[in-house]
């Protein structure tokens, strides 16, 4: 076989369901189609290492799955996601998804530490599967949500850890981190943002800084605008914290966050020498800034000859 990637899968009553993936890339696009009908599922351990009844590979591409994953995207059609089904795939950055698969089997995202991104396509069906996805993920993640509004929320990392109650002789499980409560700030499967908003008084406090700079700007530069005063929380963390904060996003390559601080969120020339400071040693980024610098806080006068 000559294509770039191909797949194994079964007939059922209700579509396609892939069994395994193959293909030349760690980046797996699932079809919306296969031999004519609806691809609706994908079924359990189908990206794990190891699943229990192997199917024959029809050709010569490599099975992508375990630590060869990077990135998957769903397509719209998908709903029902098999148990187990990305099982230790420890270098699986990114999965695009819609927000209406109807069933998420048991342990479906287990081992999956390096998931940090989900883009949420949003569906006509109000219920949403995102909460679901989330609170299987205790690392740091970002959602960027594409629908009738676009924006980008992070989720800040939280940890479970058993400890021993030795007189009743079980084990207890305690949740660290704000992360948890981040995760719960739904509302009939819909982000509650007034909750959301209300949590980074405390949770500032809570998570690593590169978490609290990133989830202000993204609630600041977001089309969903939260309250004036949780809005003010917001700017005022960011302004206390704009070097840091600019470091951090140049770090992380995040140049939209770093437009946005130069073009919109700063206010006088003194946070912009901040940011200007911050990029020192990115050539491209200094110059951009320095043009920014001058459009906005150059003072431009007329003056007359005689």
């Amino acid at each position: 076989m000559s294509q770039d990637a191909y797949f194994v899968y079964q007939k059922k009553e209700q579509g396609i369901c892939i069994l395994r993936c193959y293909a030349k890339e760690s980046r797996i696009v699932i079809p919306r189609e296969l031999d004519g009908e609806e691809v609706t599922e994908i079924a359990s351990y189908a990206f794990a290492q190891e699943m229990d009844e192997e199917p024959e590979n029809p050709g010569e591409l490599p099975c992508i799955c375990g630590e060869l994953v990077e990135e998957v995207l769903l397509p719209d059609t998908i709903r029902r996601i098999g148990r187990y089904v990305f099982y230790n795939c420890r270098n699986l950055k990114s999965l695009s998804f819609y927000t209406d698969i109807a069933y998420m089997g048991a342990g479906a995202f287990t081992g999956c530490k390096g998931l940090c991104k989900l883009i949420a396509c949003e569906a006509q069906e109000e219920k949403s599967c995102l909460r679901e996805i989330l609170v299987d993920l205790n690392q740091t993640v970002v959602v960027e949500f594409k629908g009738r509004e676009r924006y980008q929320v992070l989720y800040p990392a939280f940890f479970e850890e058993a400890v021993e109650n030795t007189p009743a002789r079980i084990i207890e499980t305690h949740t660290h981190g704000v992360g948890i409560q981040y995760r719960n700030a739904f509302q009939n499967t819909q982000i509650d943002w007034k909750e959301y908003d209300r949590l980074f008084d405390i949770g500032k406090y809570n998570m690593e800084q590169k978490e609290a700079v990133c989830l202000a700007a993204y609630r600041l530069m977001g089309n969903t605008k939260p309250e004036e005063k949780a809005a003010e929380g917001y700017r005022s963390y960011l302004e206390e914290h704009l070097k840091a904060a600019a470091e951090i996003f140049l770090m992380q390559e995040e140049r939209q966050l770093l437009v946005w601080l130069a073009e919109e969120f700063v206010t006088d020339v003194g946070q912009m020498d901040m940011l200007v400071e911050a990029v020192q040693e990115n050539a491209e980024l200094l110059s951009l800034f320095m043009d920014i610098s001058h459009n906005r806080f150059t003072q431009k006068t007329k003056g007359f000859s005689l």
